[in-house]
């Protein structure tokens, strides 16, 4: 195990968003911090967009030292309004326009990364989402999750993305995204999905808990690709059970959760850590699954 710098220091940690209270992020942090030994404090802050820039602007206050902070997890709806009030943010954050990490650094200083990219691709490589270059990938929804999607297609080596949605008027901005990540796209409505499934080698659905139950039986009852569908609760939806009752394979947010969880501790403990490549991730990972109610992961 790796000492920690600053041992009697405590730092903190949180996770930002509106509504907060269900979010399991505290779950598998604190799983970390504890097998780590680290001295990180994380708690769930309920945070409006409209509060952002105060809360922002108060941290010294709030912390003593934004040199006290590890970083905060960002969820719904302040992955786009943290943005501006970074010192520097990662490749990804500047294709996509949104975040979900902020690291601050030795000097207390807001770092932006995206790291839902990393547990969208990891919840696919899990579940046996081919490895071979080119396809495309099916992306239910406009959002910033999708967004995300489309950098995970980019990382795993598709060349395209087509975007399923209710109102094509609202897909400008990922297909933007998808440009500036260099991937062909498309849009489709969403009643288009049955027709084309079969033909991706991945598929996303960053829908609303409900939005796609009316889909479920419309689906092919066998070819479908591997899916990743980000609700966890309730669980599985009606579009995931009728997907994996056709035999192909499904992960669920908590996957997603799980896996951009890791990439954050990872980020969160840097400054904290001596030899922090050295850490064993795998255990790490393990003691966040289970904190999660995962029996192997």
């Amino acid at each position: 195990m790796s000492e920690v710098n600053m041992i009697r220091e405590t730092f903190q940690a949180a996770v930002l968003g509106s509504p907060i209270e269900h979010s399991k992020s505290p779950d598998i942090h604190r799983a970390a911090y504890s097998f780590l030994g680290v001295p990180i404090n994380y708690e769930r802050v309920e945070l409006t967009e409209v509060q952002a820039d105060d809360f922002m602007s108060s941290l010294a206050q709030r912390y003593g030292s934004t040199r006290h902070i590890a970083g905060f997890s960002v969820t719904m709806p302040l992955k786009a309004a943290l943005v501006p009030h970074m010192c520097n943010v990662s490749n990804r954050v500047a294709h996509l326009g949104v975040l979900n990490t902020v690291v601050f650094d030795r000097h207390g200083d807001p770092l932006g990364y995206n790291t839902d990219v990393d547990g969208i691709r990891r919840a696919l490589t899990l579940e046996d989402c081919p490895s071979d270059d080119g396809g495309s990938m099916g992306i239910l929804g406009a959002g910033g999750t999708a967004s995300a999607a489309i950098a995970a297609a980019a990382e795993m080596g598709m060349n395209a993305v087509v975007l399923y949605v209710r109102n094509p008027q609202r897909a400008q901005e990922p297909l933007a995204v998808a440009q500036r990540f260099g991937l062909e796209a498309q849009v489709k409505l969403l009643t288009d999905l049955p027709q084309f499934v079969q033909g991706h080698r991945a598929m996303v659905a960053t829908l609303p808990a409900g939005a796609t139950d009316w889909l479920a039986q419309q689906l092919p009852q066998h070819g479908l690709p591997p899916l990743l569908d980000v609700i966890y609760e309730p669980w599985p939806t009606a579009f995931a059970a009728r997907w994996k009752a056709s035999g192909a394979n499904v992960a669920s947010g908590l996957d997603m959760l799980l896996y951009q969880g890791v990439e954050q501790v990872k980020l969160f403990t840097q400054k904290l850590l001596d030899n922090h490549e050295d850490i064993d991730w795998q255990t790490v990972t393990e003691r966040m699954a289970t904190a999660l109610g995962f029996a192997n992961h």
